[in-house]
C-alpha cells in the first residue's frame, strides 16, 4: 500500500468535509457576542471535543463494524451517498443550516464550545462516515495511524482559522469563501461518487464468488 497517498487522501476527504475557511463566517456568528478571552476559550475546547471524537472513531469504527456484522463496502456505499449530500449541501449554500445554527448563536461559551461548534459544525454525520470509512478500508496500525495524525493536523489548521479568522475574513470576504468551499465541494462530489463506486464493485464481486 502506498501509505503517502493514503495520506493525502485522507487529508483531503477530510478538509474538505470539515472545511476550516468555509466555516469561519458560521463560527464568527456564533462567538461575536464573547469576548477575546472566552472566544479563544470556545476554540480550544471545540477543537479538542471534535478531534478527540473523530481520533475515537478512527480506532474504535472498524471493531463497531465486525460487532454489526457491517462490511467495509456497505461502509463504502453510505458514506459515498452521504459524503455525496454534504457536497451538495455545500454547493447549495448551506442557507439553511446556517440559519438554524445561527439562531443558536447566543448560548453560555461552554454550551457553545460543544454544541453547535464542536457539533455538528466541525465534526458531523459527513466526517463520522468518512472516518470510519478510511480506517476500515485498510485495515492496519499505520493505516489507523495516518488517518489519526491527519485529523490532528486539521483542527491544528481549524484552530488557526479561528486565531485568523477575522484577518481572513478581510482578505477573502464572504464571497470568498463561499467560492473556495463550493470548489472543493466539487471534488468531494466526485470523491464520493468514487468512494460509493468502490463499494459498489466490492459488493459485486462478492456476489460472483458466491453464485
Amino acid at each position: 500500500m502506498n501509505y503517502l497517498e493514503f495520506f493525502l487522501k485522507s487529508f483531503l476527504y477530510l478538509f474538505i468535509i470539515i472545511d476550516p475557511i468555509g466555516n469561519i463566517p458560521l463560527y464568527l456568528a456564533f462567538t461575536q457576542h464573547l469576548s477575546e478571552v472566552e472566544r479563544e476559550a470556545v476554540s480550544k475546547r471545540a477543537c479538542l471535543i471534535a478531534s478527540s471524537i473523530l481520533v475515537l472513531i478512527a480506532f474504535t469504527g472498524p471493531s463497531f463494524l465486525n460487532y454489526f456484522h457491517v462490511t467495509v463496502d456497505s461502509i463504502k456505499i453510505a458514506g459515498g451517498i452521504l459524503l455525496f449530500i454534504v457536497s451538495l449541501d455545500i454547493l447549495f449554500g448551506r442557507s439553511g443550516r446556517e440559519r438554524y445554527l445561527s439562531s443558536l448563536s447566543g448560548g453560555s461559551s461552554e454550551s457553545l464550545a460543544v454544541f453547535p461548534i464542536a457539533l455538528p459544525l466541525y465534526t458531523g454525520p459527513g466526517a463520522i462516515a468518512a472516518v470510519i470509512a478510511l480506517t476500515s478500508e485498510v485495515r492496519d496500525l499505520l493505516a489507523t495511524l495516518i488517518v489519526t495524525s491527519t485529523i490532528i493536523i486539521i483542527y491544528i489548521i481549524v484552530r488557526l482559522s479561528h486565531i485568523y479568522s477575522e484577518t481572513i475574513m478581510k482578505v477573502l470576504g464572504r464571497v470568498g469563501t463561499n467560492i473556495i468551499a463550493r470548489v472543493m465541494a466539487i471534488f468531494l462530489a466526485a470523491m464520493a461518487v468514487e468512494f460509493a463506486w468502490s463499494g459498489i464493485e466490492g459488493k459485486l464481486r462478492a456476489l460472483n464468488l458466491g453464485s
